[in-house]
């Protein structure tokens, strides 16, 4: 009957002992819910069917906002079928329908798996950025607590992505996060502005998965050309957290890490204070942890090394204020780390 009811375009398969998948070509998430409800009416009112109380409980999923692979598409579409029968049966449901807590892990596992089949293709250049911000937005549009968090947690993956496409970069952020989060608590910020600050330094750099990797690794320097697009990276970093709601300071911290004391930074040349706080402190540890890590460019810095460095470039390049509230941050961390 699914069969003779479906049009010629569609394909219907027994997927269980009663489940049925009907793959519909080219057809919206609202269209193939209005597909969807005449099938449950035609099960519904067949006269065999009826005699017997079957019904059907239907669940809808759609390419590509719910998933880039056959698992993620089918494990959203059980979602919603699980949804409609839990609600009586004989219904149509989306995985949007779910109660807040179901939502959650529905969301979740539709975030991280559209984020995997993102991270799964051979090429992410500059013009899937529109792509991977528009579906982010449409999984997570609701605006809720849950949604921000499963939006942090796919900016995470993207930028530990991206450091794994760098030679030695890989736990960069992660080490730029505990060292931001040692400045926060030397400036007294407040618990979720200390959070936000480690979050947006752990991060920083999800703008480089858009750049090549022969870019991103080549030994000598680089031409103008190839630092152009190098220099896009904070920019683009900060539009990827734009999806996540009211997150203004954390894209500027972002946008503006680049920017020098001295106005001769990138991407917008602000100099002295304005400069967001929260970009001078990313300035300054991710300098910090380059210097103290192997790069294809040059060997590591010892700790004492990489604070002359910072010192000799307070006021030109980095807050100078900063710098001196870090090095103290380090020598009461390690003081604390060693008691006598």
């Amino acid at each position: 009957m699914l069969e003779q009811k479906c049009r010629q375009s569609n394909v219907v398969a027994r997927y269980g002992g009663d489940e049925f998948i009907i793959l519909m070509p080219e057809t919206g998430i609202e269209q193939a819910q209005v597909l969807a409800e005449r099938l449950r009416l035609w099960v519904a009112t067949d006269p065999m069917l009826e005699e017997h109380q079957i019904t059907g409980s239907f669940g809808v999923a759609t390419f590509p906002v719910h998933g880039f692979s056959v698992e993620d598409m089918i494990r959203v579409a059980d979602a919603g079928m699980y949804v409609s029968k839990h609600a009586g049966g004989n219904q149509v449901s989306t995985a949007e329908a779910t109660s807040d807590t179901e939502g959650s892990v529905v969301h979740r596992q539709l975030v991280s798996g559209y984020i995997e089949g993102f991270l799964q293709r051979e090429h992410t250049g500059p013009e899937h950025l529109e792509e991977l911000v528009t579906t982010l937005r449409k999984l997570c549009g609701r605006g809720e607590e849950a949604d921000r968090h499963a939006l942090k947690e796919a900016i995470e993956a993207l930028s530990r992505a991206a450091e794994l496409r760098e030679l030695h970069a890989g736990g960069h952020g992660e080490q730029c996060g505990h060292h931001a989060g040692m400045i926060a608590r030397g400036l007294n910020l407040p618990p979720q502005e200390l959070q936000d600050v480690e979050f947006a330094a752990r991060v920083h750099d999800v703008g480089k998965l858009f750049i090549s990797e022969r870019i991103l690794n080549k030994p000598g320097p680089l031409t103008e050309d190839e630092f152009y697009v190098v220099k896009m990276h904070p920019q683009v970093g900060s539009e990827v957290l734009s999806i996540i709601p009211d997150s203004a300071r954390l894209q500027q911290a972002i946008e503006f890490h680049h920017e020098a004391f001295d106005g001769s930074g990138y991407p917008g040349g602000l100099k002295g204070e304005d400069i967001p706080l929260w970009a001078r402190i990313v300035a300054v540890v991710d300098a910090y942890v380059n210097m103290t890590s192997d790069r294809s460019f040059a060997p590591a810095k010892s700790h004492d090394q990489a604070i002359t460095e910072l010192e000799r470039l307070s006021g030109t390049r980095f807050d100078g204020m900063i710098v001196r509230l870090f090095a103290r941050q380090l020598k009461l961390d390690k003081a604390s780390s060693f008691p006598g």
